[in-house]
């Protein structure tokens, strides 16, 4: 590698982001798109509008490996991968707190050794380039981009906040915020989403360089826009099981307020750049 060049990723991280972006797309595909094929697949118990949230998760993954790889320079990536085995890392732990409970099986293993095996390969890719910036790294820096820190500013305290209290008080999030019922592990499967998500706005409203606040966008368009699908599939659902019509709406209002600003977010971007 020039030392005079940022590091770029290299042929092992390009292909592990293309193999897991290429699985994820195909589950969040079938996940979404044919949720009752796939329900007795999962390993634990899941309705249809949480199979579809899974779902969006996956694609939401896919799309974030594509912006990575996209991204070419591993100080832009970085994050994605760092998003990638938080959340891989949390669902993987999700997994065998629960095979441990149950007694294991060979669904439960299969899915519990994939998300390992996909946490691990991030945190592997984040230990062989390193996250501090090399000299070389020192990408051009502009003018702090005020509506993408406030944005992200915003999001992180949401998602962090919610995040917690999913993971570690399930039972309250179920009961006090969370507008329909799911078991106790899909919960903080999403909590790892939303503490993985935390970590990257935090990062992304510290950032001056464009390029590095782009490549988050993506995933940060797709898992909400799907998610506000899925829930508007299963309106009837939400209805029935909602604690309130005020946590629906803050929900409904929470997943508008991410998709709308990401996507204007990363056109209004490509303006700047170009």
């Amino acid at each position: 590698m020039s030392s005079k060049r940022p590091v770029e990723l290299g042929r092992d991280a390009r292909l592990f982001l293309l193999f897991l972006s290429e699985i994820n797309l195909v589950m969040g595909a079938l996940f979404f798109v044919y949720p009752s094929l796939v329900i007795g697949l999962w390993p634990w118990t899941v309705k249809a509008l949480a199979v579809r949230f899974i779902g969006a998760i996956f694609l939401a993954i896919a799309f974030g490996c594509w912006s990575a790889l996209r991204a070419k320079i591993w100080q832009r990536a970085k994050i994605l991968v760092l998003v990638g085995g938080t959340f891989f890392g949390i669902t993987s732990i999700v997994a065998i707190v629960l095979a441990a409970s149950q007694g294991g099986g060979y669904v439960i293993s299969g899915w519990t050794g994939y998300f390992l095996v996909a946490s691990l390969g991030n945190f592997y890719l984040l230990n062989r380039y390193g996250w501090p910036r090399k000299p070389q790294d020192r990408l051009s820096a502009g003018r702090p981009w005020k509506t993408a820190r406030w944005f992200f500013r915003i999001q992180t305290v949401v998602v962090g906040v919610f995040g917690i209290m999913m993971l570690l008080l399930p039972d309250v999030a179920q009961r006090e915020f969370w507008p329909w019922l799911v078991a106790t592990p899909t919960l903080q499967m999403f909590a790892g989403l939303f503490l993985a998500t935390c970590l990257a706005t935090g990062w992304a409203s510290l950032q001056t360089d464009i390029g590095r606040v782009r490549v988050l966008l993506p995933l940060d368009v797709i898992f909400p826009s799907l998610a506000l699908l899925a829930v508007g599939i299963h309106w009837d659902v939400i209805l029935s099981q909602s604690p309130s019509a005020l946590v629906t709406g803050v929900w409904v209002f929470i997943y508008a307020f991410v998709a709308v600003g990401s996507a204007y977010l990363y056109f209004y971007s490509r303006k700047i750049v170009m």
